[in-house]
């Protein structure tokens, strides 16, 4: 039979805009570029994928006739934003076409057959565990800005790492890892029971475009259910379902790398204060290093940086610190990234030497640290 459905404009433009991300790269396999739209009881099913990672929205429509149709993903959000009206009516007809009503509007859109759509990842429902969406989006905005970008650097460092550990007995924590080769950032929470029956394997690596979707998805959330099996992260709210496929590959040995930074020296400065004046120095600095060099004597920080082309920029700071002088060199872009994500007044920034890697903590954000490689200016 031929669909024809009514569902609220307001219910299809949010499906359709979160899919826009995962239908929008053109590929070889044109019906990825379309959204699969099928009915099922009083509702419309809406599923978008690019093979790596698959969106499922479930909608309240009117069924007049039921079937399934895909069609452009793009197209169709367009035509569902820029109309006015309250309910979309879609009706398909011969050759795969499919008429949409909105209001005194009509379209006519080209789709294709739901047959050549790829099938849904199948799942297991009994691992799902119920969590904090909150907890979720906190541990990746603290983690996501040191992915590697797809292409710069080694394949398994374009993914964050995600870990459970269970200490004294009965604390569950869970952690997120990510490095790009010159930075890292680690950020765990404890969540006790909530966490008791969450299973996670001991290399789970989810890529950068896998993250970004659960950010989304987690978004505005109190609970969202989660559960990562051998070869797939899947998250499941009341009327979406989130899969992303895991990335293959070793993680580096991220607790050797902070372990053999011993926290001995170290400067706290106002977090705030510190940003702003990184913020200046990026002005002018060099855009592929954004180097920025950082005198510390006691009690005093200065930061400089210099443009061949443009010109420089010097900044003082007062910070507590009684070690020897040091003449250090970072990316200035790294500092801003840490400094972001932070809440606390203060931090303390782990120096010893111009050679060995930068630690930032916060003292009342525990779970969190970040490692910034030096630079040679």
């Amino acid at each position: 039979m031929a669909m024809i459905i009514n569902v609220s404009r307001e219910d299809f433009l949010s499906a359709l805009s979160s899919l826009q991300n995962v239908t929008g790269k053109k590929g070889t396999i044109a019906i990825l570029s379309n959204v699969l739209v099928e009915t099922s009881n009083d509702a419309i099913i809406v599923t978008g994928t690019d093979l790596e990672v698959g969106i499922r929205y479930t909608i309240p429509a009117e069924i007049m006739d039921s079937g399934s149709i895909t069609m452009p993903a793009k197209k169709l959000f367009e035509i569902v934003r820029e109309s006015s009206a309250d309910l979309i009516h879609l009706e398909c007809l011969d050759n795969n076409w499919v008429k949409i009503t909105a209001d005194s509007s009509s379209y006519n859109l080209a789709g294709m057959e739901a047959d050549e759509f790829p099938s849904f990842p199948e799942y297991n429902e009994a691992s799902l565990v119920a969590i904090d969406g909150a907890l979720i989006n906190e541990l990746i905005d603290k983690t996501i800005f040191s992915v590697a970008a797809e292409g710069e650097s080694q394949y398994n460092l374009a993914g964050i790492l995600v870990e459970k550990e269970v200490r004294d007995g009965d604390k569950n924590f869970i952690r997120m890892v990510s490095t790009d080769g010159h930075r890292l950032s680690m950020m765990e929470l404890e969540r006790g029971e909530d966490l008791a029956n969450l299973e996670i394997n001991n290399t789970t690596l989810i890529p950068r475009k896998g993250i970004m979707e659960m950010r989304k998805f987690c978004d505005g959330l109190d609970t969202v259910s989660i559960s990562f099996e051998e070869k797939q992260a899947v998250l499941k709210s009341a009327q979406a379902i989130l899969i992303i496929r895991l990335m293959n590959g070793d993680f580096p040995d991220y607790r050797n790398i902070l372990n053999g930074n011993a926290d001995e020296t170290f400067v706290e400065i106002e977090r705030k204060a510190l940003l702003n004046s990184m913020k200046r120095m990026n002005l002018f600095t060099e855009d592929r290093y954004n180097a920025v060099k950082f005198h510390i004597e006691k009690n005093k920080l200065i930061l400089s940086s210099q443009n061949m082309d443009i010109g420089n920029a010097k900044d003082e700071l007062s910070i507590v610190y009684e070690g020897e002088e040091l003449d250090l060199g970072f990316n200035g872009k790294y500092f801003a990234d840490v400094l972001q994500v932070l809440n606390s007044d203060t931090v303390k920034a782990f120096i010893s030497s111009n050679e060995t890697p930068c630690l930032v903590r916060a003292d009342n954000e525990p779970g969190f640290v970040s490692l910034i490689m030096p630079m040679k200016l």
